[in-house]
């Protein structure tokens, strides 16, 4: 796995573009060890506290195991960091990266303001190789934590994760074009086969020319966009684009489907305007032609497409939950097909998981 690091303002500006998903009991698992490589033990007590929206004292635990061994975590290395609403002047502590019972680890210390919020962004931990946390407990005095005078108890109201930074859009090229050994989900690419697919990305285009694709739109020639959410790239203003997608055969069944440029020239295609379909082969991309139905600006002579790049999961405006995908199919965040032996990011059904 890569070395962990996200600058706070790029988690920041994640923050902005994606909801904020609860920390839970259920997110702390058994584990085979505490590196990068460790993977879950199925079926193993964690014993894992969750004491949040309850009244705490100093150096009650709020969410973990309180045994703390350190093969009993939450694995947040995908994430940029953690933040939450709690009593305003109390101190929040967060260990991570524990080894063994009484093992070194990471031991932070975080202040509520004066709204009782706090943040705490995983990038403060500097080049760390994956993120383990142990628990979250109330900071006590003696730890060096804060505590207002007077007061009995805390109570620590949420517990969010913060996203990691949504990944760029990935610039859609012919090299993206297989030949396939079928039309379904469980196709498999023909190594070293000759796609003659066109790219003609930058270059004068007229009404019905092909932008990117196989001309002859073979249904078993096509780039594999289901583990994306969209397409979205810059033209010509006012002209059409035209997507083809899941085509069978050589002149069977598909999607024929089209977009306009905006007075910017700017495009966008969601693949959950697709509906309910088991995966998304892009055949080819053309310029629409007027005839059918397709715009051009009157006294234009030649379009370009300068832009056009699929749109990942995590960066979608829309979202692809009603395209589903079968069961069995992993991708990883290139949009190519993986078996479970592969280790890292997936893709499982439009959303991400982290395979160990």
């Amino acid at each position: 796995m890569k070395k962990f690091t996200l600058l706070c303002a790029a988690a920041m500006a994640a923050m902005s573009m994606n909801a904020q998903e609860a920390l839970t009991a259920e997110m702390w698992h058994q584990w085979t060890g505490w590196g990068a490589d460790a993977t879950i033990i199925e079926g193993a007590e964690t014993g894992c506290e969750y004491n949040v929206g309850k009244e705490l004292g100093q150096s009650d635990m709020v969410i973990g195991p309180q045994s703390c061994n350190g093969d009993l975590y939450s694995d947040l290395t995908e994430y940029a960091g953690i933040q939450g609403v709690a009593t305003p002047g109390i101190t929040v502590r967060f260990y991570l990266n524990r080894e063994e019972l009484q093992g070194p680890g990471l031991d932070i210390k975080v202040n509520t303001d004066s709204d009782g919020k706090f943040t705490f962004m995983f990038s403060e931990l500097g080049d760390v190789e994956f993120v383990h946390l142990n628990f979250i407990k109330i900071a006590a005095e003696w730890q060096g934590g804060l505590w207002p005078a007077g007061l009995d108890k805390c109570v620590v109201e949420s517990v969010e994760l913060i996203p990691g930074e949504a990944p760029a859009s990935d610039a859609i090229t012919a090299a993206w074009w297989h030949k396939w050994t079928g039309f379904g989900a469980d196709a498999t690419i023909i190594e070293g086969a000759d796609t003659g697919c066109e790219y003609n990305i930058g270059k004068d285009l007229g009404e019905g020319s092909i932008v990117l694709g196989n001309p002859t739109c073979d249904g078993d020639l096509y780039a594999d966009l289901t583990a994306y959410a969209g397409i979205e790239g810059v033209a010509t203003p006012g002209i059409s684009i035209r997507f083809f997608f899941n085509r069978q055969e050589l002149q069977g069944a598909g999607i024929d489907t089209s977009v306009d440029t905006d007075e910017d020239g700017k495009f966008t295609f969601m693949f959950s305007e697709l509906g309910n379909v088991e995966f998304v082969h892009l055949n080819f991309v053309k310029i629409l032609e007027q005839w059918r139905g397709g715009k051009w600006p009157a006294g234009l002579e030649a379009a370009v497409v300068s832009e056009f790049n699929a749109i990942p999961v995590g960066n979608a405006v829309e979202s692809i939950s009603n395209a589903t995908t079968s069961d069995t199919v992993l991708y990883n965040i290139f949009g190519q097909r993986v078996d479970e032996n592969y280790r890292g990011i997936v893709i499982k059904n439009g959303k991400k998981y982290i395979n160990k």
